[in-house]
């Protein structure tokens, strides 16, 4: 029995005109709290849509759910829109809380990118990656609030492609990666340790039957969550180049196909009770697919109990 729906009829709970598009992928759940109840949820659509909706618990079904668009980065919004600019999330936002060292303000990154997935070959959008900012980190919005709120468009982001360094403003939405050639993403992002992985997928045509996908290509992107930058380090007192800082944030992949999404895994020791020191804390590993690679975590994970009451 459902208990709430949002929707653009009558009998919805939560009457929103904007939402005219299919939302193919999960939702993305929080608890913000540390109450063990969802307060919080961030959805995408098929526009290119970004939804966020924030949630009273105890409330009843009219009253508990306020919520509404809080960027349109594709087709919706646009009157004509072309090709290009008609971009698709089927992905799930991945959002990770993060520290602007510049600003000394804490943010929720919604990073997500936009691919056709349902037809793989098809090139025709300028597929880009974004990393939205959320300043509302721990504040409810009113339902006022989400009908009056300034949707971020498309170009609001700062292009961070060919750039190092990038700043970006106190007020300003976040950052946007413009994906080369055919690139595109097709498998949701994961954000580890400050440090967000995503993989784009390349679509090979067979020149003999150009109805028949190739091997194609993947791409693994490892960037900085706070301003896109490559994550490798460049020699001192050198300038890269746009073309060295772009080559910087990726690697490409053996596996065929689309790949799926990163995963992180955090292994046992082989011996629990045979082990000595390092042995005892194995690195990190996180993995696409079958290719593993270490992700350099500095901190060896060590099991920690914790609870805290009175959480805010």
């Amino acid at each position: 029995e459902a208990i709430w729906r949002a929707g653009r009829d009558l009998g919805a709970d939560l009457r929103v005109s904007g939402m005219t598009r299919a939302i193919p992928s999960q939702i993305r759940v929080l608890d913000m709290s540390g109450d063990g109840l969802a307060d919080r949820m961030y959805a995408s659509d098929l526009g290119g849509q970004i939804w966020r909706f924030d949630i009273t618990n105890g409330e009843i079904p009219s009253k508990l759910v306020a919520g509404g668009v809080i960027a349109q980065f594709g087709a919706e919004g646009v009157s004509s829109p072309s090709a290009a600019e008609t971009r698709r999330f089927y992905t799930t936002p991945d959002v990770s809380m993060f520290k602007d060292s510049r600003l000394d303000k804490r943010f929720l990154a919604i990073n997500i990118g936009t691919g056709y997935r349902a037809h793989p070959l098809d090139n025709d959008a300028a597929d880009r990656f974004y990393s939205l900012r959320d300043p509302d980190v721990f504040e409810a919005l009113t339902q006022n609030q989400y009908d009056n709120y300034p949707i971020a468009k498309d170009g609001d982001l700062v292009e961070v492609a060919g750039q190092i360094g990038t700043v970006i403003p106190q007020y300003g939405r976040g950052w946007q990666l413009t994906l080369p050639g055919t690139e595109k993403v097709l498998a949701t992002a994961r954000t580890f340790n400050d440090i967000v992985y995503f993989v784009t997928f390349e679509p090979r045509v067979d020149s003999e039957d150009p109805c028949q996908a190739g091997l194609s290509l993947n791409r693994l992107y490892r960037v900085d969550v706070a301003n896109g930058d490559p994550v490798v380090a460049f020699e001192a007192n050198t300038t890269p180049t746009a073309e060295e800082i772009d080559d910087a944030r990726v690697s490409k992949l053996e596996q065929g196909g689309i790949a799926p999404q990163p995963v992180f895994l955090f292994p046992g020791p082989v011996d629990p009770n045979g082990c000595q020191g390092e042995e005892c804390t194995p690195r990190p590993v996180a993995c696409v697919g079958v290719e593993c690679f270490d992700p350099d975590y500095a901190n060896r994970p060590v099991r920690t109990l914790w609870t805290q009451d009175g959480v805010e």
